[in-house]
């Protein structure tokens, strides 16, 4: 089969041919992939990011092939499904616990597909345990499937139980993630201000949201002082960080759903201390509410798509993926 794969030894990304088609171990299925999505993370992972090596992503739809064992392949075979990244253990005290967020989560010996230990979805075909996968709806398209793991990302925060209704919640960043976190939140009746810097990105959100030209000028950090319940970090740089100090009131929340490199610029802890601002990292969120956005179409993702490659570009799609003001850049298998 072909994967994009990235080794140490290359420094970039490579579509190589006559990879052996993995097999399904127990417990596990084959999937044939359809499409894929390439992900800010998986841009990182090429860099160098934790060291990776092997074949890159981990946003994707494909449909079941194999499934071992076959007394199990009734139930699966032919379905169209997405696939938790998370592969826990089911042998540490977490994984026997009931506690199945902890467990998908924060498996010390999880590995993470494309990411940690674990090949991803720049392939022909993966695998992954049974208990990862989920069944996509007929009226779900392909290109929306390939949406539901940073749609789940965006439904961790409700997960978590960090915001209500009525609440004044605020996305700082206006990338892919942000815009997706923006949507969520307005369906669980926030009131809703995306900060970003530019405006084609932030009028795809619905009108209901209001949308801010992020300036870092003192004049727009005086004007939303204070002023949000939950302010959600999206921008992945110090900069968006501080100005969340800035814009969350005293006894508020601070979700960090990307990590923030120093970009040459200190930490000051000072107003996450004075105004006691709680900080809570977010991360991988659950599969089955994406799928029922997307189901319900509740979400539209569609208008995030910039363009679909084909496998064999694959390559090029990436350098695309990283060029700036580009949104959702796809891989479509032929």
């Amino acid at each position: 089969m072909q994967a994009v794969v990235v080794t140490k030894a290359s420094g970039s990304p490579e579509l190589k041919s006559g990879i052996p088609i993995p097999v399904p171990g127990p417990g596990e299925a084959l999937v044939k992939v359809i499409r894929a999505g390439i992900c800010a993370t998986d841009l990182e992972i090429i860099k160098g990011y934790a060291g990776f090596e092997g074949i890159v992503g981990h946003e994707f739809i494909g449909k079941v092939e194999k499934v071992n064992p076959e007394s199990e392949a009734g139930a699966w075979i032919g379905k169209r499904v997405a696939g938790e990244i998370n592969v826990f253990c089911n042998v540490c005290d977490i994984c026997k616990s009931d506690d199945y967020i902890r467990k998908r989560n924060h498996c010390p010996d999880r590995t993470v597909m494309g990411i940690v230990n674990k090949n991803g979805t720049y392939a022909e075909y993966l695998t992954l345990p049974l208990q990862n996968l989920l069944e996509i709806p007929e009226n779900v398209t392909d290109l929306q499937a390939c949406f539901v793991e940073p749609l789940a990302a965006a439904c961790r925060i409700v997960e978590q139980g960090l915001v209500s209704t009525g609440y004044k919640v605020a996305i700082v960043g206006d990338g892919k993630l942000g815009l997706l976190i923006a949507e969520v939140m307005a369906q669980q009746d926030c009131h809703v201000t995306i900060f970003g810097r530019h405006w084609d990105k932030m009028n795809l959100c619905p009108e209901k949201i209001t949308k801010v030209l992020s300036d870092g000028s003192e004049e727009l950090i005086n004007k939303y002082r204070d002023c949000f319940d939950v302010v959600v970090e999206v921008t992945g740089n110090m900069g968006g960080l501080m100005l969340t100090s800035e814009i969350t009131r005293p006894l508020g929340t601070v979700v960090l759903k990307t990590t923030c490199a120093s970009g040459g610029t200190e930490f000051n802890t000072s107003p996450f201390v004075v105004k006691e601002i709680k900080l809570i990292g977010s991360r991988c969120g659950p599969f089955a509410s994406a799928i029922k956005y997307l189901k319900d179409g509740k979400i539209n993702v569609d208008k995030l798509i910039t363009k679909v490659y084909p496998f064999k570009e694959a390559i090029t799609a990436i350098e695309h993926a990283g060029k700036k003001g580009t949104l959702k850049i796809q891989l479509k298998m032929e």
